[in-house]
């Protein structure tokens, strides 16, 4: 199985995590556009397209609210822009009463007093899985309604209670601010994403995705950072985005092996100078009549041919990446029954509307993440792939407890109000935006690029490794 863990470690790039806090982090960075730091792997690296210049404001770095906290709190360079689960628990044990732990969204459960303060042991979802504390309700007008709500964390505050106007408590994984480039939706939930994103080849058509991106930066500011005042339109929001819209970040060397070199395209520099620029939204879309699922093309000289035999000098560690490669572009397995793309006839988020409704399909891991070498999707098409539910299944509907753990998670169970169906879930994800049963438990597709350096995985983390996620 090593082989086969560092071929998926270095199609996405990865690391391990890191205990700096914000400004350590910021003295870190060189001034030139490419910035490394080391892994459990070999070396992971940051391409900044404007050598890490986070304006005069150095508000990326700079705590702009009342608690502490800055954006670089949970999007650390080491951690390939996000947090990982290691490096909430070293600093955790380094200082558990940091910012990072404020009751405010760091904690498993909402504080009871205003005087309450952060304390690693009372986050133990951010400690064990990564996790930040969301609150949403069920919006008015919705067609479905809350029928029940668990919380194994006992909170005195419950879930969907009068004291919060009846938000629940969602746990999510912060996405990465590298690659925004080449998103197509803003946030698990496509809340952030106000107006549709129009992004063109060449980074033509952003203004979309800066206005998505902005709106995002101010609302976390005002919300994650406790800020006092709103803060969009100001020069520093725009210092955040030019600084944010820059970062391109992926695994550059394994084993000693670089992965820019001898006919390969990995690190972060090709992503940023060649993949970035030829990105456009719909770009070989999956349900379109030419897509093509030879999505990474980063390691083709590493390949082996249809005979199995490798050309050229290459070591084992290179022969080992260009399978993973190959895999992931080729080996295909049956897609069914994903509700956002073919979800079944007799399944309770059945919609008519799916473009191949009920309709497996035979088909690679390119279907799901089918932009050209980042791996993410090119539109906005939010699924449900059953991490979401309250005991996730397998393709075939048959329930895999103990793969994925999500065993600390609140569970709410939805009731449709035309039929009286229910659901049980950990997280409603599309469904609290868009008021719909059948959006139940739908989130996009993330990009891969540098996912290894972002354990645990899926939006709630829990997948502990890559080898789980597969």
């Amino acid at each position: 199985m090593r082989w086969t863990a560092i071929a998926l470690v270095v199609l996405v790039g990865g690391c391990v995590g890191s205990s700096e806090n914000p400004m350590a982090e910021r003295a870190a960075l060189s001034q030139s556009k490419l910035s490394t730091t080391t892994d459990k792997d070999g070396t992971l690296a940051t391409f900044s397209t404007n050598a890490f210049d986070p304006g005069t404001s150095n508000g990326f770095f700079t705590p702009l609210g009342s608690n502490g906290r800055a954006c670089a709190s949970c999007h650390r360079q080491a951690d390939a822009w996000t947090i990982s689960a290691s490096s909430v628990q070293a600093l955790a044990m380094s200082d558990p009463t940091d910012p990072l732990f404020s009751p405010i969204d760091g904690s498993d459960c909402p504080a009871t007093s205003p005087s309450g303060g952060p304390h690693a042991a009372a986050s133990t979802l951010l400690t064990g899985y990564g996790l930040i504390r969301i609150q949403l309700a069920v919006p008015a007008g919705a067609d479905f309604t809350l029928a029940a709500a668990t919380n194994p964390k006992g909170c005195a505050i419950p879930p969907g209670g009068v004291a919060l106007t009846g938000a629940l408590f969602l746990f999510r994984r912060p996405l990465p601010t590298v690659s925004l480039t080449g998103l197509s939706t803003v946030m698990w939930d496509g809340r952030e994403t106000l107006q549709a994103i129009t992004t063109h080849a060449g980074l033509t058509g952003l203004g979309p995705l800066e206005v998505d991106l902005a709106d995002q930066d101010d609302g976390a500011v005002l919300g994650h950072e406790q800020g006092d005042h709103d803060l969009a339109g100001t020069p520093v929001i725009a210092e955040n985005l030019a600084f944010e819209t820059g970062l391109y970040s992926a695994q550059l060397a394994i084993a000693q092996v670089a992965l820019d070199k001898n006919g390969a395209h990995g690190g972060p520099e090709h992503l940023a100078n060649v993949t970035a620029h030829q990105f456009f939204i719909g770009e070989n879309d999956p349900l379109g009549p030419k897509f093509d699922p030879k999505v990474f093309t980063l390691y083709a000289s590493w390949e082996p041919d249809a005979k199995g035999r490798f050309h050229g000098q290459l070591s084992d560690v290179q022969k080992a990446i260009g399978r993973g490669e190959q895999l992931f572009n080729q080996r295909t397995f049956t897609i069914a029954n994903v509700a956002g793309l073919n979800s079944a006839r007799q399944d309770p988020l059945a919609n008519p509307a799916d473009p191949l409704f009920d309709t497996p399909i035979v088909g690679t891991c390119s279907v799901c993440h089918n932009a050209f070498d980042l791996g993410g999707h090119s539109t906005a098409l939010p699924i449900n792939i059953g991490v979401t539910l309250a005991e996730p299944v397998d393709n075939d509907g048959r329930p895999i407890a103990g793969i994925l753990d999500v065993a600390n998670l609140p569970v709410y169970t939805l009731r449709r109000t035309t039929d009286g169906t229910t659901l049980e879930v950990t997280d409603p994800a599309r469904a609290l935006i868009s008021g719909h049963f059948r959006d139940l438990g739908k989130t996009k597709g993330p990009i891969l690029r540098g996912l290894a350096g972002r354990a645990p995985y899926f939006h709630n983390g829990s997948a502990r490794d890559l080898q789980t996620v597969v």
